[in-house]
């Protein structure tokens, strides 16, 4: 394997030290060493701008009366400069030393210090040489998260695509919904799909986990969804779309991914008909909240996480709705940002009252909990109501 080419800058005119110089950094072994000379200033510039240096060697008594070591130093920094200066006396080392020389060797004595100034080349090699490769790695990992930072955020616009109108009112009954992610892609998704003029089928999940992973199972309930759909336009029964067995197809699909994730649902199926919502749970809560006829309540149910068991259970619940309801449903990333409110059980009763007193638009709910606090999870309010907001 060869090993890549370390550049010296070497400002010196004197032919035999140049010729010295050459010969002693052939015995630098480690490294693949090319040496250009700067014998004036016009040369100085010319190097200095086309090309970069591991190490430069400076004799200070060659650099050009407008170019100080010190400014050297600064324009290497942080690669090594060696100096090079008559005689080690005190004043030269002290202002070598200030200028910021990584060593400093007298030329006359080179003779004498040849295994020195070869060792000391080839430490000072090693330093640029892990600068260099740190360099290369940094340079490597902004590319790699400039293109990480792309995909997300065209995977962002994926699935910001996939999501329902953000109101929208079907067979009488307004939807609303605010998702509130808490990195560029968010694991809870909500969606309302009309199956037909009376029939609307809609969910709000939160997969486990966040980031791409988490994103990608959302686009897997989409699909779902337009299964659904599908299926109905085959005319398969009602009975079919139930929300329990649309978990346990769910919960089979997911499994056989072979993903490792998992997620929780609320899914419900609303006949405008006969003004009825069947539900089953998949793990979810906070449970959604009901309020009609002058209560708000949390709806009841059980069901187990979808993707996590073979044989999994999941309840199916059907209530009537008054003429003039709310329900709201919400992930779990709003209890925990409502920390200050105390216990789970207190940060629930929080959400009952604020529904119970009309705030229902998942909007005013985020204001009303989250004010501008940032999110530590995914948040997602899906509000149906028909009627006063306040019923």
């Amino acid at each position: 394997m060869s090993h890549p080419c370390h550049r010296i800058l070497l400002v010196e005119s004197d032919t035999q030290l140049i010729d010295q110089i050459f010969e002693l950094s052939e015995q630098v072994e480690a490294f693949r060493l090319q040496i250009l000379k700067a014998s004036d200033t016009a040369a100085l510039d010319s190097l200095l701008e086309h090309y970069e240096f591991s190490l430069a060697v400076v004799n200070v008594q060659r650099l050009p009366p407008e170019r100080s070591l010190n400014d050297l130093c600064i324009r290497f920094h942080p690669k090594p400069v060696l100096a090079l200066v008559p005689d080690l006396d005190a004043a030269h080392l002290l202002s070598g030393l200030r200028a910021g020389a990584s060593d400093i060797y007298s030329y006359r004595c080179l003779n004498y210090e040849a295994q020195a100034f070869v060792a000391t080349l080839s430490r000072l090699l090693s330093r640029a040489a892990q600068l260099e490769a740190a360099h290369r790695y940094r340079e490597s990992l902004e590319r790699s998260l400039d293109e990480l930072r792309e995909d997300q955020m065209a995977a962002q616009q994926v699935q910001q695509n996939l999501l329902p109108a953000k109101l929208q009112s079907i067979g009488g009954v307004s939807f609303a919904y605010d998702l509130t992610p808490s990195l560029v892609l968010s694991g809870d998704f909500v969606d309302v799909a009309p199956l037909d003029d009376h029939l609307t089928l809609f969910y709000l999940a939160d997969v486990s986990g966040h980031g791409a992973s988490s994103a990608l199972v959302t686009v897997l309930l989409k699909n779902m969804t337009n299964r659904v759909l599908r299926a109905h336009q085959r005319d398969t029964p009602l009975s079919e779309l139930s929300p329990a067995s649309t978990l346990y197809v769910l919960n089979r699909e997911l499994l056989d991914t072979g993903l490792g994730k998992h997620f929780t649902i609320f899914a419900g199926i609303l006949d405008a008909r006969n003004s009825t919502l069947k539900y089953a749970v998949g793990g979810h809560h906070p449970m959604p909240v009901l309020n009609q006829g002058g209560e708000a309540r949390f709806l009841t149910g059980r069901g187990m996480p979808v993707g996590l068991f073979d044989e999994p259970f999941f309840d199916e619940h059907e209530l009537h709705l008054a003429d003039t309801f709310s329900l709201t449903l919400f992930s779990d990333g709003v209890l925990e940002v409502m920390a200050k409110e105390g216990s789970l059980d207190k940060r629930e009763e929080r959400l009952r009252e604020l529904v119970a007193a009309g705030v229902v638009m998942p909007d005013d709910l985020l204001e009303s909990v989250l004010g501008s606090a940032s999110c530590p999870d995914d948040i997602a309010i899906l509000t149906l109501y028909r009627g006063a907001l306040d019923a």
